[in-house]
């Protein structure tokens, strides 16, 4: 069987597919992963075969984040639009490949449109894998204008559904609107590096795990963040990026500064506080640690439903002051970590990707029939 991957537009999607690619791999399997300029490093830092399907660099997809509408529903139609350009684009790069490489089968990110539209090209089953908890149908709507001309040709009036729809979110926070889909359990797939001990150990305080990149948590306001929930007597953990850790280092000797594979470091932690990124949310799940959700850029069904579960506490008004009584509350109230590894014991008992990869098989010997 080949199997072509088509994650989507950025390094989360490759990480999140990762695991179920090197599944499809490892059953014997040839795999290829396709992605734009920006994520082929990352395609390859997971040890798949990374091919590039479009030429848009990190610098042009910064540039165009930085000029979507701030209204949500707006901005989710332009993500949808720049989503679509791609996949229209990309398709004659693909079909190249298939002229070479056919795949049997083609898995493809939730608003990565490109596999769908390649599978009804070629006659061949598509997979849709779900990144994380967040609906990406909401992008749908931003995307068919852009489409319409593709679909015309192909004489369909919407995208092809897919053959197989898999779901990491555990059976707790599915809504009940959720597509009909195959459960799949979520395994990290970040990139790694050479550990140091105190990462993988847990301490004498209680360890506070700080995401960097948003702009809640961008130069002095992290610093400030920073300096106050360490005030709580805790060990504090801040990722981010070389440039912005090596100011913070000096500024914040106490904390722990740098980037740090968070698959090894959330087991270790009491609290994870972060902007609501998918893989954040992921990684603390399936470690059973509660998360301090501060001033999402949108936050959607699925930021709301892991508070209201009781498994974290989602804070989109005030400042830091309240960012740092939802850690206390966090730290000194033990229901909270329970609600979260209940979460984790059900992402414990959902199928792995070896389980799916023989559903895959199934559904090309049927085609192939």
């Amino acid at each position: 069987m080949k199997a072509l991957f088509i994650p989507g537009n950025s390094p989360y999607p490759v990480f999140a597919h990762a695991p179920l690619a090197s599944a499809v791999r490892n059953a014997g399997h040839q795999v290829l992963m396709g992605g734009i300029q920006w994520v082929l490093p990352n395609i390859a830092g997971v040890g798949l075969p990374a091919l590039q399907i479009s030429p848009i660099s990190m610098e042009e997809v910064g540039a165009f984040m930085g000029g979507v509408p701030d209204d949500p529903d707006e901005y989710a139609k332009a993500v949808g639009s720049i989503y679509a350009e791609v996949a229209r684009d990309s398709v004659e790069a693909v079909l190249d490949l298939a002229a070479h490489w056919r795949p049997d089968i083609v898995v493809g990110g939730g608003m990565f449109y490109t596999a769908p539209l390649l599978a009804h090209h070629l006659g061949i089953p598509s997979v849709r894998l779900e990144w994380d908890r967040i609906d990406t149908r909401m992008y749908d709507p931003g995307a068919r204008a852009v489409l319409a001309p593709v679909l015309d040709e192909l004489g369909l009036d919407r995208l092809p559904e897919p053959d197989l729809w898999l779901d990491v979110c555990p059976p707790g926070l599915r809504p009940d609107d959720a597509v009909p889909a195959q459960p799949m359990r979520w395994v990290p797939g970040n990139p790694q590096q050479a550990l140091e001990p105190w990462m993988y150990t847990k301490g004498d305080r209680p360890r506070v795990y700080l995401t960097a990149g948003t702009r809640l948590f961008s130069g002095d306001a992290l610093h400030e963040l920073a300096t106050s929930i360490i005030g709580l007597g805790v060990e504090v953990v801040i990722g981010a990026p070389e440039n912005v850790a090596a100011e913070l280092r000096e500024a914040l000797p106490e904390a722990r500064i740098g980037w740090v594979p968070l698959d090894i470091l959330a087991p270790t932690c009491d609290v994870i506080v972060h902007h609501g990124g998918g893989g954040t949310d992921m990684t603390c799940l399936n470690a059973g640690v509660p998360q301090l959700i501060a001033h999402p850029e949108y936050p959607t069904a699925a930021v709301r439903s892991v508070d209201a579960y009781g498994a974290a506490i989602l804070v989109t008004e005030g400042g830091q002051d309240e960012v740092v009584a939802a850690c206390r509350r966090l730290l000194s109230d033990p229901s909270y970590r329970a609600r979260a590894q209940e979460l984790s014991r059900e992402i414990e008992t959902m199928p792995l990707p070896h389980e799916v990869v023989l559903k895959m098989e199934k559904l090309v010997a049927a085609h192939a029939a």
